[in-house]
């Protein structure tokens, strides 16, 4: 597992047209994020995931790609690793194949597709994920698992990144995703808005499910999702504050304690929370702005934020 300190900007983009999807792409490519990412909801008024992604890579140079992450019940993982590997070329190898369960039953049921138990779910993904890897490093693929079979499958051409684009496993479900992060993942989502103390008991979680599986959690990077609302100074930080509960129709107080499981303040004390999560290994964080982000706190923490941990 890497130790750098990656920040990427995750993206609801509900709330989007594509053009200002692509400035706010643009401006963290800019200003040296690490990766930006979409989610992949169907039944909403939204741009689809996977064809935003591909737009979006041919209109950026450095930023790696994350789908936020695709439900695995959506798309066959034939033609789903076929995706990957096409988007990994257009991007020069710069996807991370975020990939889950599948958690919206709302979502499912009114697209049409079938929703099944978590447990049932869970074990569709690791055959997945198991199929899809195959299908990336080798040749010709046969496999006949429980939930998906192919015969004689050639899968050309292969992504750029070697031995295949990481896979990151999105959840936290402590009975059955943690045990598919364990058999499958080199990466790994775990919820949003935890406190240190909870992200830390889901780690020794899945560092059981490892052992059990018979790797080194180490091998998997766990990353964190914090929503982040930063400021020059405080009276600008408690304005905006303010701002932010009005605009999402929320109780102010409300909205404030939330924020102490946030990354928010000052430049200098986003830092020390931050390095808080740092100490405890953790090195790749997804940072929630409001929306629609705001070009001004993407460079305020580019530029004071970012410089304390990335060369």
């Amino acid at each position: 597992m890497e130790n750098q300190v990656k920040f990427c900007v995750r993206i609801h983009q509900g709330k989007y047209s594509y053009q200002d999807l692509l400035r706010v792409w643009r401006e963290a490519d800019n200003l040296g994020y690490y990766s930006a990412s979409l989610y992949d909801l169907i039944n909403i008024p939204t741009l689809e995931c996977w064809t935003t992604l591909s737009a979006l890579a041919s209109a950026t140079d450095r930023i790696r790609m994350i789908p936020m992450v695709l439900a695995n019940t959506y798309r066959e993982p034939v033609l789903l690793a076929k995706m990957a590997s096409t988007l990994d070329v257009i991007s020069n190898g710069r996807l991370e194949f975020g990939i889950g369960a599948g958690g919206g039953r709302e979502d499912h049921i009114s697209s049409g597709y079938d929703f099944p138990s978590t447990k049932v779910r869970s074990l569709m993904l690791t055959e997945a994920v198991s199929l899809i890897r195959r299908l990336w490093t080798e040749d010709t693929v046969n496999f006949a698992g429980k939930y998906y079979s192919v015969i004689d499958a050639h899968h050309d051409p292969k992504p750029i990144q070697k031995p295949h684009p990481p896979v990151l496993m999105g959840g936290h479900g402590e009975r059955h995703v943690l045990k598919a992060v364990a058999r499958q993942a080199d990466m790994c989502n775990i919820g949003n808005g935890m406190s240190l103390e909870e992200h830390s008991e889901k780690l020794r979680i899945l560092t059981r499910y490892c052992e059990e599986a018979g790797r080194d959690v180490r091998d998997i990077e766990v990353t964190h999702n914090t929503s982040i609302v930063i400021a020059d100074s405080k009276r600008k930080y408690e304005q905006l504050v303010k701002d932010n509960a009005r605009n999402m129709g929320r109780d102010e107080s409300e909205y404030r304690e939330s924020l102490n499981r946030a990354i928010a303040g000052t430049p200098e004390e986003c830092v020390i929370k931050i390095q808080s999560y740092v100490d405890r290994g953790i090195n790749y964080f997804f940072l929630i702005f409001a929306d629609p982000i705001p070009s001004d706190q993407l460079e305020l923490f580019a530029r004071e934020v970012m410089p304390r941990f990335v060369n």
